[in-house]
């Protein structure tokens, strides 16, 4: 089993300005998705406030979060997003999978459409 990528798009949902496609690790152990900063603010979108974060290997790190949209497959979902730094991987979180009914396939490396959960 391998890594699942995904190509996405990032819009600013105040103004529309989109970016060009990313490909991001489709990370479901990481409930927000990472865009690299200078995307973000390439685009417009604010850093409305410092967020504590727990990395992979276990080190803590504080990050800027904003408001995005981020769009897989054509289709889009607002979501919170990280400002990555250099040196941080460019995920697609697990809020914007389940937002968009999607789940990690990872013999064949893929996303596939799953049901909705509903409790």
């Amino acid at each position: 089993m391998g890594e699942v990528r995904a190509d996405i798009v990032v819009v600013n949902p105040r103004t529309g300005a989109r970016s060009a496609e990313i490909t991001a690790l489709a990370d479901t152990g990481a409930p927000l998705t990472v865009i690299p900063g200078e995307i973000l603010q390439g685009l417009g979108i604010n850093k409305l406030r410092m967020v504590s974060l727990m990395l992979a290997d276990g080190r803590r790190a504080e990050r800027h979060v904003g408001d995005a949209a981020v769009a897989v497959n054509g289709e889009s979902v607002p979501c919170r997003v990280v400002f990555g730094e250099s040196g941080d991987a460019v995920l697609l979180g697990l809020t914007v999978l389940e937002q968009l009914g999607l789940t990690v396939e990872p013999v064949q490396r893929r996303l596939v459409p799953t049901d909705f959960l509903l409790y």
